[in-house]
């Protein structure tokens, strides 16, 4: 295509490319001419960006009176056109909110399409990860309030069934009632938003009142309605302080996939969270902050307050902006970096994200996807489901240990992990060491039991110092033997010496990067385990009266040295005498 024939502005504006006059990709810039040009005289790294050029055969530019205006326009584009390299929001798990409309007699309905979220026709409350049916049904049983689609401008000749059943007033019929089917509204919209304390107190009141006027009927009435009302307030979720209504807002990109978690918080209570996977293989973004928050809060309620990841605070101005326009009011964002209730709000978005993640790879689909392509693109004479992996832990060349991590169809097996104290010698040799516990695994075990993979945590060198060691016992060839190199992540295959190299999202490299990472956490938690078990009982050696009896006594108790110094006279009293004790908290402490 040749761009030089296109007249572009230096404006800011959006520009939309076209392949056979459908629209594939639409951006925003602050001046059309740069970016534009930019696509088409500049060499691009990554794949996807040279494939959009490749298909570009028209491009159309609007020009706007500011670079907000742009931003609203893409967004407004996007939606329009859902082009193929923009990123949209498809996939995301979303809980039902409670409407309440807004019309001369309101109604009460559930929405869980995040489309239908229009804050002109009606106000929102939730999303209600639980529970939301069954609190409608309440609200409507206690205070009478429609949930029909009648037309409220129109008087119909009877009301419907649930008028007779006592569960809705008939305003279709009756329009005498506005003023109390109101009041009962504004009941409902103070239990949705956490004042049902309020609503508690005026029901008492008027049962108190019937009470005293002998009209028992209507104070049970009361009564119940009361005791409904308490049950709904006990099963909100913890307040975090009245009036606080924000959301905290978070992404992880990984590879070619970007996680969200979005912690919601109304009135003070957190009501849930909303999760979405977006992949980014074949997209064109350029700041993808502002375009992920923008679609989502396209589809989602805009809160008073938004909490972000300090990492994006040079997006603020733009987003504030486009935020204030949609929501017609100023929204507060905030980027905190220091402890505090929002980092802490934030730190508990990060931690459900990084669960969201792990819930990702774990799905069977895309396990098998990684093992199903180690097979093809290794070359396996073995199909991955069991690998075994190996790590040697000897800091300082003192109490050397080796791990073995287990891992059945790409997911961590707990039972079957093995650990060596190793016996050979007492200095840093790792080719000794793995000498040891190769032998020791593999030489009685019967090929049968082996797995399909042994992985060895290193490079080109212990690979092959592995295989060295599995042919001198005769063990060699019945497992595919690998190693990952920590670096670059490179997979070696024993007998090759050029590497592999994937994509670190790439699910096949996390198969192998987890078990790896699982056997050097439980080579380093054994480690210090008998280092602890030394240090302790050095330290014990040169106190009269702590025999070997009282030594295990204490290790069995404590478990390290620093529960013991952090241990008081009456806990280590339980053990030893009072003096032995005192003498020991004198020595551990200097």
């Amino acid at each position: 295509m040749d761009i030089k024939k296109y007249i572009i502005p230096e404006n800011p504006g959006v520009y939309l490319m076209k392949k056979n006059n459908e629209v594939i990709y639409v951006g925003k810039a602050k001046n059309l001419k740069r970016r534009v040009y930019s696509y088409f005289f500049r060499e691009h790294e990554d794949e996807k960006t040279r494939n959009l050029v490749k298909n570009i055969e028209d491009i159309e530019t609007i020009i706007c009176n500011s670079e907000i205006d742009a931003f609203v326009l893409e967004n407004n584009l996007i939606k329009r056109y859902s082009p193929k390299y923009n990123i949209l929001l498809k996939d995301e798990k979303t809980y039902p909110y409670i409407k309440i409309s807004k019309e001369k007699f309101p109604k009460i309905s559930i929405v869980r399409s995040t489309r239908a979220l229009d804050t002109k026709s009606g106000e929102y409350f939730g999303p209600y990860p639980q529970g939301a049916w069954n609190l409608k049904k309440i609200l409507v049983k206690l205070f009478k309030i429609r949930d029909c689609n009648k037309d409220m401008n129109k008087i119909s000749q009877r009301p419907c069934l649930k008028y007779y059943m006592k569960m809705c007033d008939g305003p279709c019929k009756y329009k005498d009632i506005e003023e109390k089917y109101k009041e009962n509204v504004e009941n409902i919209i103070k239990i949705l938003k956490g004042h049902g304390e309020i609503v508690l107190k005026l029901l008492q009141e008027k049962m108190k009142n019937a009470s005293e006027k002998m009209m028992f009927e209507e104070a049970i009435f009361y009564r119940n309605q009361s005791n409904e009302i308490k049950n709904v307030i006990n099963n909100q979720v913890t307040e975090y302080g009245k009036g606080i209504d924000e959301d905290v807002f978070s992404i992880i990109i990984d590879g070619d996939l970007l996680f969200l978690c979005v912690l919601n918080m109304r009135e003070g209570k957190i009501l849930g969270k909303t999760s979405s996977t977006i992949k980014l293989k074949d997209k064109i973004y350029g700041d993808i902050f502002q375009e992920v928050v923008r679609e989502f809060y396209s589809k989602h309620p805009i809160p008073k307050n938004i909490i972000f990841q300090a990492e994006y605070i040079e997006s603020d101005e733009l987003i504030k902006e486009w935020l204030k326009l949609n929501k017609h009011e100023v929204v507060h964002t905030y980027y905190p970096k220091i402890d505090g209730r929002r980092k802490k709000l934030l730190d508990m978005a990060l931690l459900n994200i990084n669960k969201d993640i792990i819930d990702y790879y774990n799905k069977k689909t895309v396990i098998e996807e990684g093992m199903e392509k180690l097979y093809k693109e290794l070359n396996l004479k073995n199909y991955p489901r069991k690998i075994e992996c190996f790590d040697i832990s000897n800091i300082q060349g003192k109490d050397a240990v080796a791990s073995m991590a287990v891992a059945v169809e790409g997911k961590a097996s707990k039972k079957d992990y093995r650990k060596f104290k190793i016996e050979c010698k007492d200095t840093p040799d790792d080719f000794q060491m793995m000498r040891e516990v190769i032998t020791r695994r593999y030489s009685k075990l019967e090929p049968e039991k082996f797995p399909d993979i042994i992985l060895i945590d290193g490079g080109l060198g212990q690979i092959n110092a592995a295989g060295k060691i599995l042919e001198e016992i005769g063990r060699n060839g019945i497992s595919d033997l690998l190693s990952i190199a920590k670096k670059e992540e490179l997979i070696y295959k024993y007998g090759e010496d050029i590497p592999y190299r994937f994509s670190h999202s790439d699910e096949a490299l996390k198969i192998l990067i987890r078990v790896r990472d699982e056997t050097h956490r439980f080579g380093i938690t054994y480690h210090r385990k008998l280092r602890s078990k030394r240090v302790l009982k050095s330290e014990l050696d040169d106190i009269k009266g702590i025999g070997e009896i009282r030594k295990e006594k204490l290790l069995k108790k404590f478990g390290s040295v620093k529960k013991i110094k952090e241990a008081t006279l009456n806990e280590l009293k339980d053990i030893l005498p009072e003096k032995i004790a005192i003498e020991l908290l004198e020595k551990i402490k200097k």
